[in-house]
């Protein structure tokens, strides 16, 4: 999309010429001998669309998801859509045994407010995810990062978010999309993708729950971040969330995925559903019946991408059903392939710069450098004040006196580093122990260091939960109840629903849930059916009422500390019951108590009191809250609250670190006046803990600044799935933007250890419009004797913003900046006053309130330390931003038609009727497509073409384009041999084999067409056996159909029980050290050594063929002498070279890190084309294929299909799948090796990349080799 603020004449004759010199480069391209998809003087959209023109049906569904098939006879690789990096490369790559940089998490850098240095974070995560590609491109869109607003910090993927601030969270990722897209202007480095659309912050009910949102909410909050980033940076991936918003599922939501993300704000790229998101359509939602609507819905909506199995299994039945077009299919393919094109894959890796990223760039010590740098600029001082009984604050540390530092709390000796975290290299992953030990060895420091064990990180919700309960009375008689049937509950209890269940969440300590009438005059015990999380806790049952007498008490204990008994993943407890002498119907109230909590030894409180300074590092973990589990309390977990307690009643000089997932509960230790110092920062990367030493030690300044408001206490907050942002007389509003009352620390805040002093604070304007951009300048002085970074903020209040409704105050610009001792700094902070809207839900457009704007500008949301005022005037003009042109075919044949729709949203994001805009469509290859003035698109000839379409309003002409491709008619009207047609042809069967018993002279192979401009090519064969090739080829756009005569004689079997092999074999890099007859006689053992055939290997010894160049069923057994070991496998294999094969075969199981002990095997059908494998069907084993265990596997070829059965007694035979490949001069045999890894093993999740091999060989012997030949009798 661009836009010309030209007239409409002048449009209309640069537009003539413009397209005349598009004609001429399209008929010069076309001599191109590439296929289109190939050729890049084709724009990568056109050349996406020629790409998936070629697929078949059954071949675009396998393309659908996020693990992409390989289509090896187009040259399409295996890629998986899913990768990971918000602070990392995470998870599959093809590099053994290479771990990448671990930067601080996003709540972390979110601390930092710097856009440019994340900018740099993203650069080398994107640097490594190359490295990682070098040899083949198989993942580089990374579901990265998020960009929802942390509205709420019981959200337990709060760690993930940059804050609660929608504008702060945009600026951020800004710099984060723009280093992982890089700065090529036609190739992107990786593809980060903006998450999760829209409002889902409660994992509880994260799979069905529904956020009512009012447009003002859902514009100005919720939806901000994707605006900002699609706008203006050209964002080009999006995930839609699993939830629901106002009734209807986000995946399945025109309105927020077509309308608003792609038609409204000009999203140009693909949309991704979350993992599974498409199935909670009807399965969570059930907003539909069945994963085929859902299907529909999702690509109807413009999900274009499924992660999960509904796109893949259900696209096709959804098509049939008449529930989608193929153009639906189509438009999402193209979408995905257009990325897979700007990555470069597809093109030579001289012309992409990227491709010169090599393995080498993993963890270069620059990157560890970077990491560093992040960890030190992330840290939030929140207290600092006199040590008791000096006049010396606590921090930084005093480094030139002899001391005695204590070190203590759970998050001392560990690396934190969050979720979607890889593994890190050991010696770059330094604890905060390990780092103040590290600093004080480096600098000879007259400390030393006293390390105590020291608190825990348990739950402290949700710690155990009740599932069911039974009682039994005397008589033995018994009735279950439901844990979820309650009949009241404390305020905060949950009902949620996991895979069908429901199930409690929320629970904190003396929480309770009460069930009325259940008669106890007999009652003998209950049986608790549990899920157990740690530690456990307390259950009492309680008559009456929460405080009632109480008829029983349990321990609640995890397998693993004893006393349960562990089932799966839940417990059975049965506990006898002491009615008190209590009769009747009553109500029973079952209440929930934390652990009893260790207390601190007493030895260690007596080293503590004796040191100079007690540091106790404390914080939560992913047991706290992470994907899938909210935190319901807000308080630090388990028994850390009471370890801070302990050393600070001994120790005045406790300092107290805290590495949280965001706000905790602060209070009692911000009061506190033995603790004089206060540290906070998220999951702070694989250098968190040298950093924080040469933060504590004074070494570096901590400039970070809260992203999140620390609100006092939970009761503070409303009701975790109110997704309303403002407040009323029952319930506080959200965020610093509505909520009014006293807080622990407010948005923004932070200290230094230097102070900073504010003077002259200007505007550069005092009048303002929405086209205007204004700069607010402060002077900025470093009134301290220490070097230090300050962020200097800007926060716009609006004229009766309370009757309005508006936000108290909202952030609008920032800077952070580093000024030397002494000195006095100008900060100019710019701000778009374009970006000083609000929504105006009655006309449902942009809004700016008239009048008084008020600048505050400040140390944080509530250190405010001057204002400015400007007036502003004025609305945007009725001016057109986003043009979106598309059709309802992109797909053609010659002659057909289809028609152009046309959506036009101006700069206040409302639609405009595009009849009341004058338009104008060029097809800029005539020759190919023409289109007349009302948007109807005509087929003429095959090729490729784009369709542009500028619609000009009030003067503005902004302009959209779409490819169309025109396939050729490549049928055949016949194929003759020696002039006789071939018995039973059908122009979808590609190949045809035939028996030539007696033959000698060479087929003549004859071919007609059904359109005259279609060329046929005839390779004949030179001898017999051999193939004959006859190709339908298309000249402009370089299509073909292909069909494959394949002529043999009969195959020989073999039984193995002579000395030597018949004369019908072949050896392919015969060993013969390594293959035998006479170790096990009536077999042949092959001895397994390094190679494989597959994706360019290419170098497996003692393979064993003979001709086979006909249809066939091949039969074999085999057992081995132990387990393969990954890769190694063994089977049948037909062969026409090294690039060019099935094989139906015994493999290793595919490793991943959760495995424990040797693995049977995986039966695996496996073809490969033109050098790209592509795993069929699997199945894995259950007993080892060794002493006396055979496997008996069928490999069947008719035509072009291959089908592979495989039986473990030889009677019964179960078919393991089928697969269409093209093969010519065919030999069949057998093959053992030690293997590669393929592509189709990498997208295993929790792959292992080990290929270590057992000391003792892999011997694998063959009992016989059946082969039974059919084909035309020629």
């Amino acid at each position: 999309m661009f836009r010309i603020d030209i007239f409409f004449k002048i449009v209309l004759s640069a537009l003539v010429a413009f397209h005349f010199s598009l004609n001429v480069q399209s008929s010069d391209r076309t001599t191109n001998n590439q296929p289109l998809y190939l050729n890049t003087s084709y724009s990568f959209e056109e050349r996406a669309a020629d790409l998936v023109s070629r697929l078949t049906p059954e071949e675009k569904e396998t393309l659908l998801g996020n693990t992409m098939s390989p289509i090896p006879r187009l040259g399409i690789n295996k890629y998986d859509v899913w990768g990971e990096a918000l602070h990392g490369i995470v998870g599959r790559n093809d590099n053994a045994g290479m771990t990448a940089t671990s930067f601080p998490n996003s709540i972390a850098v979110g601390s930092t407010w710097d856009p440019e240095l994340i900018r740099k974070e993203a650069a080398v995560i994107a640097d490594e995810a190359r490295g990682f590609n070098n040899e083949r491109i198989f993942t580089l869109t990374y579901w990265s990062p998020v960009i929802e607003p942390a509205r709420d910090p019981r959200w337990g993927r709060t760690a993930e978010s940059y804050s609660e601030d929608p504008f702060l969270v945009s600026e951020l990722a800004s710099g984060f999309v723009k280093g992982m897209m890089g700065d090529d202007p036609r190739y992107l480095k990786s593809v980060p993708t903006g998450k999760h659309y829209i409002a889902n912050n409660t994992e509880y009910n994260r799979h069905n729950g529904n956020s009512e949102l009012d447009l003002r909410d859902m514009r100005e909050y919720y939806l901000s971040p994707y605006k900002s980033l699609i706008e203006k940076d050209n964002l080009p991936s999006i995930m839609t969330a699993y939830n629901a918003v106002n009734g209807v599922p986000v995946s399945a939501s025109i309105f927020l995925v077509d309308s608003v993300a792609r038609k409204t704000y000009g999203m140009k790229g693909y949309v991704t559903g979350d993992c599974g998101a498409i199935s909670d359509i009807f399965q969570g939602h059930h907003y539909l019946k069945d994963g085929v609507e859902a299907t529909a819905a999702g690509l109807k909506a413009g999900v274009d991408t499924d992660c999960g199995g509904e796109y893949q299994s259900n696209a096709l039945e959804a098509l049939q059903r008449g529930l989608i077009t193929m153009a639906d299919i189509d438009r999402a393919l193209i979408n995905m392939m257009t990325i897979r094109m700007r990555l470069g894959e597809f093109d030579p890796p001289a012309v992409v710069p990227y491709s010169r990223l090599r393995p080498e760039i993993i963890n270069d010590p620059t990157h560890n450098d970077l990491a560093l740098e992040m960890a030190t600029k992330s840290p939030v001082l929140l207290k600092n004040e006199t040590v008791k009984g000096s006049s010396i604050k606590a921090l930084p540390l005093n480094t030139e006196k002899k001391a005695t530092i204590a070190v203590l709390g759970p998050q001392a000796n560990r690396v934190e580093l969050g979720d979607y975290s890889g593994p890190v290299e050991q010696h770059l992953s330094i604890s905060h122990l390990q780092g103040l030990k590290d600093y004080i060895d480096q600098h000879n420091l007259p400390i030393e260091i006293f390390h105590a064990e020291g608190g825990n990180t348990s739950r402290k919700t949700d710690f155990f939960v009740l599932q069911n309960f039974t009682t039994k009375n005397n008589n033995g008689e018994s009735k279950e109840y439901k844990a979820t049937d309650f009949d009241a509950a404390a305020p905060g209890i949950l009902k949620t629903q996991r895979f069908g269940n429901l199930s409690l969440q929320g629970i904190k300590d003396g929480d309770w849930t009460a069930y009325n009438n259940i008669e106890i005059t007999d009652l003998d015990s209950l049986t608790l059916q549990l899920n157990i999380e740690q530690s456990g806790g307390i259950l009492e049952v309680r008559v009456g009422s929460p405080t009632g007498n109480m008829i029983m008490s349990q321990t609640i204990e995890s397998a693993e500390r004893g006393g349960v008994r562990s089932f799966g993943r839940g417990s059975t407890i049965t506990s006898k019951i002491n009615t008190l002498g209590i009769k009747g119907s009553q109500d029973l109230y079952f209440i929930f108590r934390e652990p009893q909590r260790e207390s601190v030894d007493q030895e260690t409180l007596k080293k503590v009191a004796s040191a100079d300074v007690a540091i106790v590092f404390v914080g939560t973990d992913q047991n706290t809250g992470r994907e899938e589990s909210d935190r319901f309390s807000l308080s630090l977990p388990g028994n850390q609250m009471q370890l801070i307690q302990s050393v600070a009643a001994v120790n005045p000089n406790t300092i107290v670190v805290m590495q949280t997932m965001g706000m905790v509960e602060v209070e009692d230790i911000k009061q506190n006046s033995n603790i004089p110092g206060i540290i906070y920062t998220g999951y702070n990367g694989q250098a968190q803990g040298t950093a924080m030493a040469k933060i504590l030690f004074g070494e570096v300044n901590p400039g970070g600044k809260t992203s999140v408001t620390w609100y006092r206490s939970v009761k503070d907050l409303p009701d975790f799935g109110d997704y309303r942002l403002r407040g009323d007389k029952n319930r506080n509003g959200r965020t610093y933007w509505y909520f009014d009352k006293d807080v622990s620390y407010e948005f923004g805040y932070g200290l230094s250890y230097t102070t900073f002093e504010y003077s002259d604070i200007t505007i550069s304007k005092k009048e303002i419009t929405p086209y205007d951009q204004i700069s607010i300048n402060v002077d900025v002085k470093n009134s301290g004797d220490i070097d230090g970074d300050e962020i200097v903020q800007v926060y716009l209040r609006t004229e009766n913003a309370l009757s309005k409704g508006r936000p108290i105050k909202q952030l609008k610009g920032f800077k952070r900046v580093t000024i030397p001792a002494g000195q006095t700094q100008t900060v100019s902070i710019d701000i778009n006053c374009s970006d000083l809207w609000f929504w105006d839900e009655r006309n449902n457009k942009i809004s700016f309130d008239q009048g008084i704007y008020t600048f505050e500008v400040g140390a944080s949301s509530l250190d405010i330390k001057g204002t400015v005022e400007a007036v502003m005037e004025g609305q945007f003009k009725e001016t057109p931003e986003t043009v979106v042109a598309e059709s309802d075919k992109i797909i053609l044949v010659p002659g057909e038609t289809t028609q152009t729709r046309l959506s036009v949203t101006l700069l206040d994001d409302s639609f405009i009727d595009i009849e009341k805009t004058n338009v104008v469509y060029k097809s800029n290859n005539p020759s190919v497509v023409k289109i007349d003035q009302n948007g109807l698109i005509t087929a003429l000839q095959p090729g490729l073409a784009s369709i542009f379409a500028y619609v000009t309003y009030n003067g503005v002409t902004v302009s959209d384009n779409f490819p169309i491709k025109i396939i050729p008619d490549l049928t055949p009207a016949s194929i003759t041999v020696n002039g006789t047609p071939i018995n039973g042809f059908d122009p979808k069967v590609k190949a045809y084999s035939f028996l030539i018993e007696g033959k000698t002279e060479i087929p003549v192979v004859q071919a007609e067409s059904v359109s005259n401009t279609i060329n046929i090519e005839i390779e004949e064969a030179t001898t017999l056996p051999g193939t004959v090739l006859v190709r339908f080829i298309d000249y402009n756009t370089r299509e073909e159909n292909s069909y494959y005569l394949n002529f043999d004689r009969m195959s020989k079997s073999d039984e193995f029980n002579e000395s030597q092999l018949g004369s019908q074999w072949e050896w392919i890099r015969e060993n013969s050290e390594n293959h035998t007859l006479s170790s096990n006689p009536g077999t042949l053992t092959i001895t397994t050594e390094k190679g494989d055939v597959s994706e360019n290997s290419n170098n497996a010894r003692n393979l064993l063929v003979q001709s086979a160049n006909n249809d066939w069923t091949i039969d074999t057994r085999l057992t081995a002498s132990r387990a393969p070991s990954q890769p190694e496998n063994a089977g049948l294999i037909a062969w026409q070279d090294d690039h060019n094969f099935v094989k139906l075969m015994l493999r290793a199981v595919t490793k991943t890190t959760r495995q424990r002990g040797p693995q049977p095997g995986t039966i695996d059908l496996l073809v490969e084309e033109n050098d790209i494998a592509r795993s069929v069907a699997t199945f894995d084993l259950k007993d080892m294929i060794t002493d006396g265990q055979y496997l008996y596997l069928r490999l069947s070829k008719n035509g072009a299909q291959y089908t592979a059965s495989y039986s473990l007694n030889g009677n019964e035979y179960i078919t393991l799948g089928r697969a269409d490949a093209t093969l010519r001069d065919i030999k069949a045999g057998i093959i053992a090796c030690d293997g590669i890894i393929t592509q189709s093993m990498t997208s295993t999740f929790w792959f292992d990349s080990d290929t270590t091999k057992p000391d003792t060989p892999f011997d694998v012997s063959f009992d016989y080799f059946h082969i039974e030949n059919k084909g035309i009798v020629y």
